[in-house]
């Protein structure tokens, strides 16, 4: 049941990162607004098509799924307190997704931007800053590591089920899925740093928030519709992952 859980998951993630890529690409190459980047824009997206509510309601279920697989695969004893750590953050992680995905389904609009919310809360406290810095510098970290699988190519699908010419293509695809998903972690991470050193929540951007600051950067929308690309090939790679992982 947990396998069936974390593939449907997959399968939901897969589908959010393929509308992100594609609403950041009508930014750069279309002259959309900046605005119409990141989780929101891509759930409007994917409410816009024929079928659009059944479509969202199934990314809501999948990612609730795999919310709840991760959360419980938290409390599991025997395995490493390091893993069960990375399955909590996990599974508030998609539950957060999940709960946004359903605010648009049922039409209850975006809501507050929880994690400048949560970090200008932060930032009032003594002890808040070095902890802001410290989730800075683990987000940047988890970046960084996934930038890391992508150079390496040791991605964790099986390659005995298909042609060796597909599973080039697939391997190529996600590589630069993960290099791309993984350098807006990293900007993301250093985000939250500079947030907490300069005790400025503004400064803490959400997924379209740092696509709208690559905008603003030295390459402009042409290292948008790079990334965008990226972000299409990273839900494909989630997609190879809900098909041939070896273990979920």
């Amino acid at each position: 049941m947990r396998s069936f859980f974390v593939r449907t998951g997959f399968a939901a993630l897969g589908l959010l990162y393929v509308a992100m890529g594609v609403v950041s690409a009508r930014v750069a190459f279309m002259g959309a607004s900046e605005k119409g980047q990141g989780v929101p824009a891509a759930l409007a997206l994917l409410l816009e098509q024929r079928y659009g509510p059944w479509l969202l309601g199934a990314v809501v279920a999948g990612l609730a799924g795999i919310a709840l697989a991760n959360a419980i695969g938290s409390l599991r004893r025997g395995r490493g307190g390091a893993e069960r750590f990375l399955q909590a953050v996990n599974g508030v992680g998609y539950g957060i997704l999940a709960w946004s995905a359903a605010r648009a389904l049922l039409n209850l609009g975006r809501g507050a931007n929880l994690q400048r919310a949560g970090a200008s809360w932060l930032l009032t406290r003594s002890w808040g800053p070095p902890l802001v810095a410290l989730v800075g510098v683990i987000v940047g970290a988890g970046g960084l590591l996934e930038i890391g699988l992508g150079v390496r190519g040791k991605l964790p699908f099986r390659r005995d089920l298909l042609p060796r010419g597909l599973v080039k293509l697939l391997s190529g695809i996600s590589r630069f899925g993960l290099l791309s998903r993984g350098l807006v972690i990293a900007a993301l991470g250093f985000f939250v740093i500079q947030a907490a050193r300069a005790l400025d929540p503004k400064q803490v951007h959400s997924f379209g928030g740092t696509l709208r600051a690559f905008t603003h950067g030295p390459l402009g929308t042409i290292f948008v519709g790079v990334i965008a690309l990226g972000l299409v090939c990273y839900g494909v790679y989630l997609w190879t992952l809900m098909l041939l992982k070896r273990r979920v």
